[in-house]
């Protein structure tokens, strides 16, 4: 392979920082969005903008710990895999898949991705209980090891969390039969600093844990 071709596929490979980072882009698109629509004076309810920011952001955080696993998964060594890794079940059906496979650290990282495909990476429990898959363990300890930050910083990713399923679930109206099914107020100053609280959050992740 030539350097030229070389340098090229160097620059296509992807990390999970590198995606997140073209993901969270959705979210600022929407928040351009809506500031240049306050600008034109168009009458249209441009908070819904605002709210495809926030649900955005959490898209973002969610595909960033998948890709987080996947990546890692593919690199580790047969030889010395997680203890979590190591009691993860298969099939027998899957067995066959195995045998066959001539590298079988892409058959495992398949297996991983298949398994969390349909399982949302959006509670800090869960966040820290999957990425013990690659060997990340105590994540939110070593995150912050201050109780009350670390109570803080769980606290914020929850809340974040919350108003993304109350968009997605709920319309973002209120629940109350007294509410009249108003829709829940939602600023651009706020979204700003949830995709700034985000954009921290992952730059930290990878300080702790790289790659």
């Amino acid at each position: 392979m030539s350097k030229k071709k070389s340098k090229t596929a160097q620059s296509n490979e992807h990390t999970a920082i590198s995606l997140f980072k073209k993901n969270i882009q959705s979210a600022q698109d929407c928040i351009d969005q809506y500031q240049g629509l306050l600008v034109l004076k168009s009458g249209l309810n441009t908070e819904w903008l605002l709210r495809a920011a926030v649900v955005f952001i959490v898209s973002a955080l969610d595909t960033y710990f998948h890709d987080k696993i996947k990546y890692k998964v593919g690199k580790l060594s047969l030889n010395n895999l997680p203890t979590q890794l190591q009691n993860f079940e298969i099939t027998i059906g899957k067995l066959p898949e195995w045998t066959k496979a001539k590298r079988k650290g892409n058959v495992i990282r398949n297996w991983i991705v298949e398994y969390l495909s349909i399982r949302p990476i959006q509670k800090p429990d869960l966040i820290a209980e999957y990425l013990k898959l690659v060997g990340i363990d105590n994540f939110w300890n070593t995150m912050e090891p201050d109780n009350k930050k670390r109570s803080a910083l769980r606290d914020d990713f929850s809340k974040l969390i919350k108003r993304r399923n109350q968009i997605a679930h709920e319309g973002d109206r209120l629940q109350s039969r007294a509410s009249g099914k108003k829709l829940r107020t939602i600023s651009k100053e706020q979204v700003d600093q949830w995709k700034s609280w985000s954009e921290k959050f992952v730059n930290d992740i990878e300080k702790h844990f790289p790659g």
